[in-house]
């Protein structure tokens, strides 16, 4: 079991102090609901005292002032039904705002991530923490807030108990410590026993798991009797466990409620002691009796609170840990305060590797001249790809230096690589249609603009043939349209967005030749205003680049016009030869 330091408390709250600046934006609300929680709580400390009053009157045969009691009762009970009903609308409105606010901010903080930090983490992460580890956050909150609420008017219960006599106060006092550490030894004993409950349920679940998989081997190597074995073994060692967790559980509960019912037995014997020397009235004697059992709750909400605060900690810490505990890789300059890109990149001297001691490029340096067509050539796991996630700043260099119109990458902002972009082999569309999937490159794009943009992917047709045209849904992900139509979009996508250096990550694979020599004869033509970078499996598609690098083992071993190459570097020419007289397939 890891120990939880001193350190470790002071960073779950300062993480649950960040979570709480959240509310400050919404301050009515926070009022709304810790009114109605107080008020609440108000009227369950009044209500045992009316209801005292009332028996008191009907004990002194004072009837009709039992009656105006009686009313008053009714009363109090209207009215905390009615702050019950608001409370609700007002933490939910409140829940859901700080949510979403939350939410915003720490994925706006995750696209300035380093990628490969990302990569390492896994989708799974971001989402449960932006899901379960937030929901368990803000119901946390309501709990404690509830909690808070509660022992205040507990202590109120308790405080009004020792005015009206000081010995009922020191008893229910005595009657709190003990029931919490009784609690305590319950909620210890607990923690011992469900782990090894657990495990050995796991063990068992796992083994019949592994059983059921593996029913084919089972049977051919005639298995069957040794695993029924291993699992009759390891299913007795769980009900072992599980029959002393149960035990023990029965037993604390057993204690519990016997310490309970000797220390209601004690204080009715109070009581009726303190009644026969006169201290107290019957009257009186109720209410503390009622106040009696609000106040032993203390112990158990007391107990309660520390695991929510623990709770509560770790939820922050999770949340958070996004947004403050991640490798940025864009220092926090303004908008205002990044220059405008002419589209030239150098790279000098860049090493870059996935794990420590592992490199995919080493010492590679070249420079992209701004308003020129380059290509990135070279067998599956050249670095290619590696230089073209460096250069859209998805990974910073593990040693070296890349310059983006002679400035450092890391002395530019955000804000800076909106002028630069990429199309992936595969890239994303999202569940929406096609105007929108465009909207969140260019949120004014006019339909004119998009149909450009589709006409110079070569999309233009096939989109204006669908029904809804540009308010058609493409599903998730983009499940409604082939391979080479989701492409075609996502190019399209690209060039609407306007970007001073567009990167193409063998962006044609999926598309027919006819779309494929339209869509590279596009490409060619942007390059008087812009920068462009393309990584191709197929060399008869970059024969017309201005310069051609081609990879090996992580070095650029040549660079120059594919006239250039063909004529100096034979394993180029090798490649090539062998692409055009296997007919590379468009599909590849």
């Amino acid at each position: 079991m890891a120990v939880v330091t001193k350190e470790d408390h002071i960073k779950g709250f300062k993480n649950l102090g960040k979570y709480l600046k959240y509310f400050k934006k919404y301050k009515w609300l926070c009022l709304g609901f810790w009114a109605t929680l107080v008020m609440c709580g108000v009227i369950g400390f009044f209500t045992p005292v009316i209801l005292g009053k009332t028996i008191s009157e009907i004990a002194n045969a004072n009837f009709d002032s039992a009656l105006n009691y009686a009313w008053i009762l009714f009363a109090l009970e209207l009215i905390n039904l009615g702050f019950s009903v608001l409370q609700t609308p007002f933490f939910k409105m409140l829940e859901n705002k700080v949510k979403l606010d939350v939410k915003v901010d720490v994925i706006n903080s995750s696209f300035n991530i380093n990628i490969g930090q990302y990569e390492k983490m896994g989708n799974g992460v971001f989402i449960t923490r932006l899901t379960s580890d937030l929901n368990s956050l803000s119901n946390s909150f309501k709990t404690i807030s509830e909690t808070i609420v509660s022992f205040m008017s507990k202590i109120g219960f308790l405080v009004y108990i020792s005015i009206i006599n000081i010995w009922l106060g020191l008893f229910l006092l005595a009657f709190i410590i003990i029931r919490y550490y009784v609690y305590k030894v319950r909620i210890y004993y607990f923690s011992i026993y469900k782990p090894i409950v657990h495990k050995a349920n796991e063990t068992v679940n796992s083994t019949v798991g592994e059983t059921i998989r593996g029913i084919k081997d089972i049977k051919t190597l005639d298995m069957q009797s040794a695993l029924l074995n291993q699992i009759e073994v390891q299913q007795t060692e769980y009900m072992k466990a599980d029959n002393k967790e149960w035990y023990i559980g029965v037993s604390l509960c057993a204690f519990a409620n016997f310490v309970s019912i000797v220390c209601n037995l004690l204080f009715v014997m109070l009581c009726i002691t303190l009644m026969q020397r006169g201290y107290i009235e019957i009257a009186i004697f109720y209410t503390a009796y009622v106040y009696k059992s609000h106040v032993m709750e203390f112990a158990v909400h007391l107990g309660n609170l520390q695991n929510y605060l623990k709770e509560i900690e770790v939820s922050a810490w999770r949340v958070f840990d996004l947004k403050d505990g991640v490798k940025y890789q864009f220092n926090k300059y303004g908008s205002d305060n990044y220059p405008e890109f002419s589209g030239s990149v150098e790279f000098k001297d860049v090493t870059f590797g996935y794990s420590p001691n592992s490199f995919v490029l080493n010492g590679v340096s070249f420079k992209i001249k701004e308003h020129t067509h380059v290509a990135f050539v070279g067998e599956s796991g050249c670095g290619k790809s590696t230089i073209v996630s460096l250069i859209c700043k998805l990974y910073s260099p593990t040693s070296g230096s890349i310059f983006y119109d002679d400035k450092p990458a890391e002395s530019l902002s955000h804000e800076f690589f909106k002028q630069v972009t990429m199309v992936n082999q595969f890239p994303y569309l999202f569940n929406m249609t096609i105007r929108e999937n465009m909207h969140l490159v260019k949120p004014d794009a006019t339909d004119e603009e998009i149909y450009q943009a589709l006409k110079l992917s070569n999309a233009y047709e096939f989109v204006y043939a669908l029904p809804n045209r540009l308010d058609s849904f493409l599903g998730e992900g983009g499940t409604r349209l082939s391979g080479g139509q989701k492409q075609r979009i996502c190019i399209a996508r690209a060039l609407l967005k306007d970007a001073k250096l567009i990167v193409f990550d063998e962006a044609t694979s999926s598309l027919d030749n006819i779309s494929q020599d339209h869509v590279i004869e596009s490409i060619n033509s942007l390059k008087k205003d812009k920068t462009i970078v393309t990584i191709a499996h197929r060399l008869s598609t970059i024969e017309d680049c201005d310069e051609i690098f081609f990879l090996d083992g992580g070095l650029i071993v040549a660079h120059g016009t594919h006239t250039e190459l063909m004529h100096t570097n034979k394993t180029y020419r090798s490649l090539y030869n062998k692409q055009i007289k296997e007919g590379v397939s468009a599909d590849q």
